[in-house]
Formats: structure tokens, sequence, C-alpha cells
């Protein structure tokens, strides 16, 4: 008489792989997700500030400190209009796009 091997197949030994299986997906669809808006968001920051981003109007935007008027860094006024006044229409945007969710 030859050993059989004999499968054990229930609903368990299916159901935790697949269970695994969707649960690692979603966890790299959310990191992959949140590094792209990260990187949007910082650069949206980065053209607000004329190029680089400032940390005091970062924390006064945070803070609601700061106008959008005012959303351009004092040292480098001249040298980023330009980016800024783009940065500063994409903020509105936002803004407006925001007020018509709520």
């Amino acid at each position: 008489m030859s050993p059989t091997k004999n499968f054990n197949v229930n609903s368990r030994t299916i159901v935790a792989p697949v269970a695994a299986f969707t649960m690692a997906a979603l966890l790299f669809v959310y990191t992959r997700t949140s590094i792209k808006a990260a990187k949007r968001n910082a650069q949206v920051h980065r053209e607000a500030d004329g190029g680089q981003i400032s940390w005091k109007n970062e924390s006064r935007r945070r803070h609601g400190k700061m106008k959008v008027e005012e959303q351009q860094g004092e040292e480098e006024e001249e040298e980023g209009k330009k980016s800024a006044s783009a940065g500063q229409e994409e903020i509105k945007a936002r803004k407006r796009r925001r007020e018509r969710s709520v």
C-alpha cells in the first residue's frame, strides 16, 4: 500500500490566500497613489513659493494665516512672479472645487 497524498481543500485554505493577496494589492495601490499625490502637492506649493518650498509660507498656508495673494515668498518677489501666479491660480481652482463638493 503506497501512501496517498491527501490535499485538504476547504474554505480556509482558499479564502486565506485570496484575502492576503487582496490586502497586498490594496496596500500597493494605496502607497503608489499617496506618493503621487504628495509629489503633486509638493510641486504645487513649490510653484506657489516661486520655485523653492518656503517652510515659513507653508506653515502659514496650513494654519490659514496666509491669503492667496500673499503666497509668494517675500525674498523672491521679482524672480518668481510668473510661477507664483500660476501656482496661485491652481490653489484658487482647488479651493473652488472643494467648495463645490461640500
